[in-house]
């Protein structure tokens, strides 16, 4: 689909008779011997034959405190006000999970907190040492909504690796509303969508 720039972590969304295809941009460079990625791709189609390229999420600018930003993970919800909410959860170099907000898939995006949902500091996190690559989903009726996250490094056993979380969010979708539990996740490294 994608052949002419690098991409990663592709988050698929169907609204209405389209799906979106969100993607990690990496670009043809390092900075600072890590990868470089601030912003993500968006692209749509409504008979997985002919694509429509969105343009860029420039992340670094919706969010100027990350890092680098990867692996997006999106939902919508219709709110009280009628509109469909949608909510873009994403990566934060490896240090934690951050959110973007738009009442359209193709956006203008904002960033609701100024900061990660979460990040080193949050209570529950236990051994984890890689917060990332996040994957929500939502009860059809929207009622709850659920974040799993996590990878990387192996604290328990190969077959058990112990670094695989979940946290229920708050009704506003950009908080949390329950303790991060560890998910018995076999063989689990990344890639928590």
């Amino acid at each position: 689909i994608i052949k002419d720039i690098y991409t990663a972590d592709p988050a698929p969304m169907v609204y209405g008779d389209t799906l979106y295809l969100y993607v990690t941009h990496d670009e043809d460079e390092l900075i600072n011997d890590f990868y470089t990625m601030l912003d993500w791709r968006c692209y749509s189609t409504k008979d997985m034959v002919n694509w429509t390229d969105h343009g860029v999420i420039d992340v670094e600018s919706i969010a100027p405190w990350i890092y680098a930003s990867w692996a997006p993970s999106i939902v919508s919800r219709e709110e009280a006000d009628g509109k469909t909410h949608f909510y873009l959860y994403f990566t934060n170099s490896a240090t934690g999970i951050g959110v973007l907000t738009a009442t359209s898939p193709l956006g203008p995006w904002k960033d609701p907190l100024g900061k990660a949902l979460i990040d080193g500091k949050t209570a529950g996190l236990g051994t984890i040492s890689q917060i990332i690559d996040p994957g929500v989903a939502i009860k059809p009726d929207g009622s709850e909504a659920y974040l799993t996250f996590g990878g990387g490094d192996v604290k328990g056993t190969d077959l058990q690796p112990g670094n695989a979380r979940i946290v229920k969010l708050g009704d506003d979708m950009i908080s949390l509303a329950g303790e991060i539990k560890p998910i018995s996740a076999p063989c689990h490294f990344e890639a928590n969508e």
